[in-house]
């Protein structure tokens, strides 16, 4: 064997040794006393950690694309299920729903098979869309408040046997429209693209889709698959979001960090045990 090719061989190695491996910290987010809200919902609980932030950068993205194309209805989705699709859902609505410019915001689970939006926020799961697109409930009858300034919400409801079919009729198309009238920003969590249809046909209905992706999981010709079928249905893509990215502070940027406007922050290693560590997780980028 060639020095070359065992150069390469270390190198892939050493990848997926990392891959593999697991973390050595991870971020603790303390949950707040007297709320239901789930502890991964960062941009609640602790709005001013550095995974929050990272939330921030999305949504003055977005904001960027009300102010300059009128864009505010999003469609949250990605290739497979379990990327983090619907915590970076939450986590994006509120952090928005947050901002200062107190801009009302809708979030819409349309997970009508296995929606999780109403166990995070501790709220319960019916009635909901479903409920209103086979009309046994009105829409105002349905829209929900967690608590949570600037935000509603609209959990999936009962599971209906067409769920698909429900997505795609005129009168979700004529809910959407109506709800664009009355909020600033619509966020929708949809199922992932490959095992479904309905992310494409949602995707169609809205401004944007936003595909979320998890970092060391998710396979490039996937991802390409799941685009290509976004596109067939004439639904926009927007951008992306990868999740579960884990990166090195240099010491005088962790310095930083903890230091910067009073900031705290805990972290645990493998052990359970607290101290000052430079890895940290990364929600999305």
């Amino acid at each position: 064997m060639g020095k070359i090719t065992e150069a390469l061989k270390r190198v892939t190695d050493d990848r997926v040794a990392r891959i593999q491996r697991k973390p050595e910290t991870q971020y603790v987010v303390r949950k707040l006393e007297d709320t239901n809200i789930d502890a991964h919902i960062v941009s609640f609980h602790d709005s001013s950690s550095p995974i929050a932030e990272q939330y921030k950068i999305v949504r003055t993205n977005l904001q960027t694309l009300r102010a300059e194309k009128g864009y505010k209805s999003f469609a949250l989705t990605s290739a497979i299920n379990g990327e983090g699709k619907t915590v970076t859902t939450l986590n994006l609505a509120i952090s928005v729903a947050h901002d200062l410019d107190h801009k009302s915001v809708l979030l819409i689970d349309a997970d009508m098979r296995k929606g999780k939006l109403a166990q995070y926020l501790g709220i319960e799961r019916s009635p909901g869309l479903s409920d209103v697109l086979k009309g046994e409930v009105q829409a105002e009858d349905i829209i929900v408040s967690p608590n949570i300034d600037n935000l509603s919400v609209i959990v999936s409801g009962k599971m209906p046997k067409n769920p698909a079919e429900l997505l795609g009729s005129k009168k979700m198309k004529s809910l959407l429209t109506s709800l664009k009238n009355k909020f600033d920003y619509i966020f929708i969590d949809t199922p992932p693209v490959m095992p479904l249809t309905d992310a494409c046909t949602l995707g169609s209905l809205v401004d944007g889709v936003v595909l979320v992706i998890q970092a060391s999981r998710t396979q490039r010709g996937v991802v390409k698959h799941a685009l290509g079928r976004l596109y067939q249905a004439h639904a926009k893509t927007l951008g992306y979001i990868m999740t579960n990215i884990e990166y090195h502070l240099p010491h005088y940027l962790y310095r930083y960090v903890q230091e910067y406007g009073g900031y705290k922050y805990a972290y645990k290693d493998e052990d359970g045990n607290g101290g000052k560590k430079k890895k940290v997780s990364q929600v999305s980028r």
